[in-house]
C-alpha cells in the first residue's frame, strides 16, 4: 500500500518508500526488511560513490529490473521519463527511497560532494537487459504499453 505522506509521482513504474528509522541522542538509524515493501525479492546490490565532478550516472532504463535508490550520504538529482512523462526528483534524505521500476529512462547528476547512493535491484546483471540508446528505449516503452 502507497505511504500517503510521501509526494506521488507523474512518472509510471516510480514511487517513494518511507525508510523507518529511529534516532537518539547518539545518532540515527534508518532500515529496510526485504519483505512487501519493496514488491521483489533482492538478487543484488550496489553502491555509487566517489563520484568526480560534474559527471553522472545511469542514463538507461531496464527491461525487468525494479530499482531501489537511497541516498546513504549528499544528495543527487534524479531524472525519470516513462516514455510519456517525465520528472526530477532530488535524492537526499536516508528516510525516502525512490522505487524506479521497469521501462523507466533514469539519470543521475548534480551529486554533493561525498554522495553515496545505494541500489537495491530485483535482477543480477545482465548488459542485455539495459536500453542504452534513448530511441531504442522509447519505442520499447511505447510497445510495452500497447501504444
Amino acid at each position: 500500500m502507497p505511504d500517503m505522506s510521501l509526494p506521488q509521482l507523474k512518472v509510471s513504474n516510480c514511487r517513494w518508500l518511507s525508510v523507518p528509522g529511529r534516532g537518539d541522542v547518539r545518532g540515527k538509524l534508518n532500515f529496510l526488511e526485504f519483505d512487501h515493501q519493496l514488491g521483489f525479492t533482492v538478487r543484488r546490490l550496489f553502491w555509487l560513490h566517489d563520484i568526480a565532478p560534474d559527471q553522472w550516472r545511469g542514463r538507461h532504463g531496464h527491461r525487468e529490473s525494479h530499482l531501489v535508490t537511497l541516498v546513504m550520504n549528499g544528495s543527487c538529482q534524479v531524472h525519470l521519463d516513462d516514455g510519456r512523462a517525465k520528472e526530477t526528483v532530488v535524492l537526499n534524505d536516508p528516510g525516502r527511497a525512490l522505487h524506479i521500476g521497469p521501462m523507466v529512462w533514469h539519470e543521475l547528476d548534480h551529486f554533493a560532494p561525498q554522495t553515496v547512493i545505494l541500489v537495491i535491484a530485483s535482477t543480477l546483471y545482465d548488459e542485455s537487459e539495459y536500453l542504452r540508446d534513448y530511441e531504442a528505449f522509447k519505442r520499447e516503452a511505447a510497445a510495452a504499453r500497447g501504444a
